[in-house]
């Protein structure tokens, strides 16, 4: 009786050892997914975030890494400006499918009216999305105007 009690509770050792190890492999699986998810959406806000700073500053193209050959090809900033809107209303309709309401509404509002404030109220929303944290930093205390 006493080894057929401890061959139960090796038994039952094993599968609860399986289940567990299976459990924990979906748990850090389900974890890399996330991370991988949340570094594509800063890639895709931080590419959303230089064409707005183009629009606000066009003079500036050069000091970005843009991986868009055409941009390299206009002659003046009018031509910067115009190009980046462009982009950025792609950027607003692939946005669609992954950012949360308020970034939608930023990136609209900004343009609507293209301001260094709105501009400010859309990477707010975008940190806010990214890191599903909240920010006490005033909004002109992030200004560099």
């Amino acid at each position: 009786m006493d080894i057929q009690i401890i061959i139960s509770v090796l038994g039952l050792l094993g599968i609860g050892g399986i289940i567990g190890g299976y459990l924990q492999h979906l748990w850090n699986q389900k974890g890399e997914t996330e991370l991988r998810i949340q570094s594509l959406n800063e890639n895709k806000y931080r590419s959303t975030l230089v064409f707005m700073r183009c629009i606000l500053k066009p003079e500036n193209v050069n000091q970005f890494h843009i991986e868009d050959s055409n941009i390299q090809n206009l002659k003046d900033d009018k031509e910067v400006k115009e190009y980046a809107k462009k982009k950025l209303i792609e950027f607003y309709y692939h946005s669609l499918l992954y950012a949360s309401d308020e970034v939608l509404m930023k990136i609209k509002e900004f343009m609507r009216n293209p301001t260094e404030t709105n501009f400010m109220e859309t990477a707010i929303s975008m940190r806010k999305d990214l890191w599903k944290k909240g920010t006490k930093i005033d909004l002109n205390a992030l200004s560099l105007e």
